[in-house]
């Protein structure tokens, strides 16, 4: 430790010192000088024993000191540590005990001194050389921890010097080690438990304590140590170690092994210290108490002593009557306790709590007598309370029992529902797929006929382009396919111009194009009847209650009218329409439903969306203007979904009769289901319809102006087809967006391919083109009223068309009656297009 000074180490055999933590009766050490090496070098023992040195006895101390193992020389300091009352109760029971023990020592020397006598007798020279295994070599020069420990003595060996002779009995491992043989592993094991054996029972002289500890935990020890097992007794044995260096066997104490039990004691004191300190206070506290009680007992004695004498003076008796009540009073039940006192002062009174008056203790009782009574009247309501409950619960069990055969029907029922539409979902989701996969060849096969005549049509058109551009040039050899393509166009024109019933006003271009060859619509034909007879098979393994609306229908109707809540509560109205979406589906595909080609009246006229119609009318509605939520539901999911599928594949912005079906199929949606119109399955079927429109715009229409010279009429035919797609495309007016409108119609097509051949024929400066006028009020006419006047968002954009409108006044013949009436015509048409001022200023100049 750094807290000290080490000694010097001087090289001696052995020193014994007393551990008492009294410090009295020190043992007196004898220090024993080890004897110098020969000249010669030889380290040989030497013949005599070394001398042992006179005793010293050292000065008794009061206080722990390490002064004893320094140098008389060298500066010291004192570590002093104050005895806690633990360790001066443990100092006073170890005294007791070596007093006790001295005078067993005494009898024992008295009873044996006979042995003691043969004990000290020398012994014999004929001993086996065996025995000197144990004697120490001479001229032994030690070093290091072993000359530390040459000169010291255990507390056991000073306990055996003192105790004097003791009997034991003979030891068979130290009679083989004295011999010289080597123990086995038999006689090793029978070693240890001998000493297990002796370290539990104790007392024995031959027994050396390999741990030493305290004696108030030798008890604590003990307990463990008859049930500790045999490893942990090789644990702690440290014999084997000490016998395994040099061969011999060491019988010193282990200092570093005292050292730790000497700090653990120590701090365990402490421990015991604070503990003490504490138990000290407690103990104040405790007679302080006392103190007071015994004086409170004191004064209300004196109390009652005065109040005799005082009661005995008044009364006024005899002598002897006085000194006999005196005695009557000290020998009284409080006699013994008190002592006898000549003077007495009167206590003080002042203290005592003052009697209560009788009015206070009336109102104490009064406000008790109320407390009671709040507390029993509201114990009496809740008693009554109780035995309401009680009365109900007693009815509601005769309610139950009367209820239990509805109870009973009611939960049957709801199992069956429960079974019932768990299966019904199982079913309609296995056949969603199949008939999912049916729908998906349908659109297939009408975007397949939609591509093969916008194509035709396309072909048509680059057709006649290119005739254009060769008579302009040169004649060029003839293409067989583009003659036999040439042949079927001119024919499908008279056969249309034929069926035609007012061909004089018709203009060619408007007509649409959509004959369809026998080839292809045989082969269309037949993939539609294997669609139409696969959809057929589709439930022929259901059965009827699970694949027919109406019994679907029927059953959860039954479910509405029978368990109203449970309904509700299940939110049937939400999930009946996906239910009822695959059937609908499906009978749209067995109809083979095209609403491109087929008026809406189709859908409101089938039986589905009858069933469903009447499902709702059978309904609690609580507004009369709320839409059927399981007919708008079922559009929603199954028919609206369908529809957009078929105008991204099929639908040709060309065509007039699929764009006035289309535009009347979305506007009944949306005004006879108000759910539906701002629906985001609405708002995807008029962005698909836009996506057609441009797409439309982009490569269908073609005016080849250039060319109107050589083929006047393929580039009226052309600019009448732009005029189609145009009305077409405005004929979406009220669905979709006008600014989108606006933007597609008057920028993307009326300026950018409209305009340009108008005003080519009107630059010539005479009436070589009748149509020109023909052609800008079949315009007028297209446009929606809220965009033409001055005031309309779009008014600007109408301007160009105006001024040439205007331009055709001009170079009429006012002079001649064919001249004014053309004029009046042009005015009429500024009146159509909104431009009431400039019609006028038209009149007024040329009429």
């Amino acid at each position: 430790m750094s807290l000290f000074k080490k000694p010097k180490k001087n090289l001696r055999q052995r020193t014994a010192a007393s551990d008492e933590e009294d410090g009295d009766n020190l043992a007196p050490s004898i220090k024993v000088e080890s004897v110098p090496s020969s000249a010669s070098g030889n380290n040989k023992p030497s013949a005599k024993p070394p001398k042992a040195a006179p005793l010293e006895i050292k000065k008794k101390t009061s206080i722990l000191s390490f002064q004893e193992d320094l140098e008389e020389d060298e500066g010291v300091e004192t570590f002093q540590i104050k005895k806690s009352s633990q360790s001066r109760r443990i100092a006073k029971r170890m005294e007791r005990d070596r007093k006790l023990k001295e005078q067993e020592q005494k009898i024992t020397a008295k009873l044996l001194p006979e042995v003691v006598q043969e004990e000290k007798q020398p012994q014999p020279e004929n001993r086996a050389p065996s025995t000197n295994l144990t004697e120490a070599p001479k001229n032994l020069i030690l070093t290091g921890r072993e000359a530390e420990m040459a000169g010291y003595r255990s507390e056991s060996e000073e306990e055996s010097a003192d105790e004097g002779v003791k009997f034991r009995r003979p030891d068979p491992l130290r009679n083989v080690l004295e011999n010289g043989a080597i123990p086995d592993a038999a006689m090793i094991h029978a070693a240890r438990k001998h000493r297990q054996q002796a370290r539990e029972l104790g007392g024995l002289a031959d027994y050396i304590k390999v741990d030493e500890m305290p004696d108030y935990e030798k008890e604590s020890q003990q307990a463990t140590v008859t049930s500790a097992r045999l490893v942990r007794e090789d644990e702690n044995d440290k014999s084997d170690e000490d016998e395994a260096e040099d061969g011999r066997m060491g019988f010193a104490v282990d200092l570093l092994t005292k050292d730790k039990q000497e700090r653990r004691e120590a701090f365990l004191a402490a421990e015991r210290e604070d503990d003490e300190e504490e138990s000290d206070d407690e103990d104040d506290w405790e007679k302080q108490q006392f103190q007071k009680a015994i004086r409170q007992r004191q004064v209300e004695a004196a109390y009652q002593e005065m109040t005799l004498q005082h009661k005995y003076i008044e009364e006024g008796p005899s002598t002897s009557s006085r000194s006999l009540s005196k005695e009557k009073i000290l020998k009284g039940p409080m006699a013994p306790c008190l002592p006898v006192k000549t003077t007495l002062s009167a206590p003080d009174l002042s203290k005592l709590a003052p009697l209560p008056i009788p009015l206070e203790l009336k109102e104490k009782l009064r406000e008790r007598l109320s407390g009671l009574d709040e507390v029993h009247r509201r114990h009496v309501s809740d008693m009554e309370r109780m035995e309401s409950d009680l009365s109900q619960c007693r009815l509601e069990v005769q309610r139950l029992e009367t209820e239990r055969p509805q109870l009973s029907d009611r939960y049957h029922y709801f199992q069956v529902t429960r079974g019932y539409v768990h299966d019904l979902a199982d079913c309609l989701t296995t056949k969603y797929y199949e008939v999912e996969a049916l729908e998906k060849r349908w659109v297939a096969q009408l975007g397949r006929r939609y591509r093969y005549l916008a194509e035709r049509r396309r072909e048509d058109v680059r057709d006649e382009a290119s005739d254009c551009a060769i008579q302009s040039v040169i004649v060029q050899s003839i293409n067989p396919d583009k003659l036999a393509r040439t042949a079927e166009r001119e024919a499908r024109r008279r056969r249309r111009r034929n069926n035609r019933k007012d061909s004089s006003r018709h203009k060619e271009g408007l007509s649409s194009d959509d004959e369809v060859v026998e080839k292809e619509a045989s082969s269309f034909n037949l993939e539609k009847d294997k669609i139409l007879e696969e959809s057929s098979r589709l439930f022929e393994d259901t059965l009827e209650e699970f694949c027919s609306l109406e019994m679907i229908a029927e059953r959860f109707d039954e479910w509405r009218t029978r368990e109203k809540d449970s309904y509700n509560n299940a939110y049937v109205d939400l999930f009946f329409p996906r239910l009822a979406g695959c059937i609908v589906r499906w009978h749209l595909l067995q109809a083979s439903w095209n609403p491109l080609e087929q008026e809406v009246t189709l859908i409101n006229k089938s039986k589905w969306f009858q069933t469903l119609a009447q499902y709702d009318m059978r309904s609690e509605v609580k507004e009369k203007d709320q839409d059927p939520p399981v007919v708008s539901k079922t559009l929603e999911i199954s028919v609206v979904p369908y529809v957009v599928e078929v105008v991204k594949a099929a639908y040709d912005p060309c065509s007039t009769n699929q764009t006035n079906r289309l535009v009347k199929l979305v506007k009944n949606l949306t005004e006879e289901h108000p759910i539906l119109a701002g629906h985001k399955t609405i708002q995807a079927l008029l962005a698909a319809a836009v996506e057609k429109f441009e797409c439309a715009v982009d490569q269908d229409v073609f005016i080849p102006f250039h060319f109107a010279a050589q083929n006047p009429g393929f580039v009226n035919r052309q600019f009448w087809s732009a005029a189609k797609l145009l009305r077409n495309i405005l004929h979406w007016q009220t669905v979709v967006d006008d600014s989108q409108l606006r933007n597609i119609s008057i920028d993307k097509l009326f300026k950018k391919y409209m305009l340009l051949p108008l005003t080519k024929t009107t630059i010539r400066g005479n009436a070589s083109d009748p149509d020109t006028l023909d052609k800008i009020r079949w315009i007028a006419e297209s446009l929606p009223r809220n965009w033409l006047g001055p005031m309309a968002p779009g008014a600007s954009q109408l301007q160009p068309l105006i001024d040439t409108t205007m331009s055709l006044a001009q170079n009429a013949d006012s002079t001649t009656t064919a001249g004014r009436k053309h004029v009046k015509d042009v005015a009429a048409v500024l009146q159509k297009l909104g431009a009431a001022a400039e019609a006028q200023e038209i009149l007024t100049k040329y009429l």
